[in-house]
Order: C-alpha cells, then structure tokens, then sequence
C-alpha cells in the first residue's frame, strides 16, 4: 500500500482549500494511505474526514528545525511512517527540509510547480499536487461531518434558540464580524479585513426586523468585539456563541444556520463547505485566489473594488491606515445580499 503524505500546515481557510486534493490523489493512487499535516489550529476540522487515514500537527511552524524539539519528534515519526509521496502546499522551504530529512523519497509541490496568482488556490494545490487539469476536479472542501455528534452543542442551541414566529420557525442568521486574535491592531473594526460594528449592527438589526433570530459567532479571541456587538442590538432573539464551542462544535452550528454573514474568514470557507448560504464582505483578499468557493449552498461576495484592492502580498499592505475598500460596502448591499441567501436556503431545504 502506497503511503502519501499532504502538507498544509496554515489557517482553517488555508487548509480547507488545500482538501480537495485529497479525493483527486485517492483516485490516482487507489487504495494509498492518505495523510495530512495541518497545524494544530486547523486540525479539527480534518478529523473523520473521508478518505484522510491520518492527522499530524504541528503547533510551532516558525521555529527553526534545530531549535524545535516537535519538529525533531516530526521527523522521526515521518521516517518510520516510510511515506512514498509527499505533496507539500507550502511555500517555505523548511517544509521541504522536513520531508527530506526524512526520506520521502519523491516529493510534489510548489517547489517545483510555481504557483499562478491568477488562478483560484484550489487550483494551484491541485496543480501542485500533479494534477494539471485541475478544472476537471471536484473543488468542494472536505470537513469533518459534523450531524448528530456534539450533544453539549446541541444542548447550548436548544436551551437558546427555542423561539418561532407566527408562521413558524424563525430562520437562524449567523453573523462572523471578528477574525481571532487582534495582535497590532487591537480594535479589530481598523483591521484590514474589519467592517463597522456599526455595519453589522445595522444588518443584523433588519435581520431581526424581518423575523430572523441572529447568531453571533467567534473564537474566544473575538468575544470583546462579539459582546459589544450584542450590546447594540435588543437582546430579544440574539445568541451570542464566542468562545463557547470548539472549532467542531463550531462547524456544526453553522451547518445548522439557514444563512451567514461574515468577513474574510476561516469560518467563511467552513460555511461554503458545509453549503450554508454564505454573503462575505471582502476587501483586500486577492479574490480570485482565495474567494469562497461553494459546495451545495450559494456563495456571494459582496465588495467594491478601489484601486489599492488587492494589497494582499504588497507594500500597501503593511502601509495601510484606513480600509476604505472594507468602508465602501454598505450595509444595504449586504442585506439585499442576505435576502438572497434566505431565498436560496427556503428552496434548498427539503419539503417539511
């Protein structure tokens, strides 16, 4: 039996996109092992995945080799799992170091397939992987399925989202306005990818208004910001969950919400790739490499390009003070966008 090992060790969206590769290389290589290095953030996601064997993480992914006893303690392992294949989705050579050291013998990656910016990164995985027609794969990220499995999850939503309208349940709108730890920038509105409160405060206030019950989630990081945005809106029918679930916990929450409404973000792609009708204000992600792609459900970005967007890999970058490409999305763009999205989930569900 073949042993193939895929490596992309980056952030929950970073990883989601790199799963597709998984059923393309199970279909090549029938009956390989296929293994998956991820970070130990983004790992749960992977767990129970059809058609990944095993999990390995890595929690420190900056600290040279020689100073890191768990990439001393990687390499071991790697060598005696006697791996055929490496397929690494990184751009850092000491990826590579590791997967030489020890001694996969034939290695596939952007070391020797460059990646092309104007292409979608599901694309450029697949591509690094060995699959030049990438187009012709299935695109859908793989997460963990998340039904029946987290009964502390299912006690938090049925002891809060227990009220209906007249006309019966209410739908269920997810909104994601943080994006983990806030590092420089501690006011995460000011971010480059951050929205108003303000914004999200007045979408989901319609949202209310118009019979929804709003679900705000996030990381324990993003619960000061999640919080405040409570507190801007009548506590009749608005759950805060930040902080309260794990990342599995997470998925199956968002799987069960009828539509959501999100930054650039892991939980966006989480969203796409369980099929919850997804609308994300996006400003300077490079779109066409890292936009959401959808799965069952529908996906809208809402955005207005300004000439300094994309500044993603950029000078401007690090340069920017004020994201006037976040600021020109206006919350009424939005909402007719989250109308959609509920149309769109009314006609996915199936007849009660």
């Amino acid at each position: 039996m073949q042993r193939i090992l895929v490596i992309r060790a980056g952030a929950l969206g970073d990883t989601l996109m790199a799963t597709p590769v998984v059923p393309a290389l199970a279909q090549r290589y029938p009956g390989a092992r296929i293994d998956f290095l991820a970070s130990a953030q983004a790992a749960p996601l992977l767990e129970g995945v059809a058609g990944i064997g095993r999990l390995v993480t890595l929690r420190q992914r900056n600290i040279p080799y020689w100073l890191s006893p768990e990439k001393l303690a990687l390499v071991r392992r790697l060598r005696r799992e006697r791996y055929d294949l490496a397929v690494v989705l990184e751009h850092a050579p000491r990826y590579y170091e590791l997967v030489e050291r020890a001694g996969v013998p034939r290695v596939a990656g952007f070391r020797f397939t460059p990646f092309d910016p104007a292409r979608h990164s599901i694309a450029n995985n697949l591509r690094a992987s060995g699959f030049e027609d990438a187009d012709r794969h299935d695109w859908r990220m793989l997460i963990t399925a998340a039904n029946e499995e987290f009964p502390p999850a299912k006690r938090l939503l049925a002891d809060r989202l227990t009220d209906t309208r007249a006309d019966g349940p209410a739908p269920l709108v997810g909104v994601h306005a943080g994006y983990g730890p806030a590092r420089r920038k501690k006011d995460q509105e000011r971010r480059l990818r951050g929205w108003a409160l303000d914004n999200f405060a007045t979408v989901a206030a319609r949202a209310l208004e118009r019979g929804a019950r709003v679900v705000l989630t996030g990381s324990r990081e993003d619960r000061p910001i999640v919080d405040r945005l409570a507190a801007m809106l009548p506590p009749e029918h608005v759950y805060p969950f930040a902080g309260e679930m794990t990342l599995r916990q997470s998925v199956w929450l968002i799987r069960r919400l009828d539509a959501f409404v999100s930054v650039d973000s892991g939980p966006a792609h989480m969203a796409a790739a369980v099929g919850t009708p997804l609308v994300v204000v996006w400003g300077p992600g490079i779109f066409e490499q890292t936009r959401p792609i959808a799965s069952a459900g529908p996906v809208e970005v809402v955005r207005e390009p300004v000439d300094c967007a994309p500044c993603y890999g950029t000078p401007m970058m690090k340069a920017c003070r004020r994201n006037i490409c976040m600021e020109a999305v206006t919350p009424d763009r939005v909402l007719d966008a989250l109308e959609r999205a509920l149309t769109a989930r009314r006609s996915l569900r199936p007849p009660a």
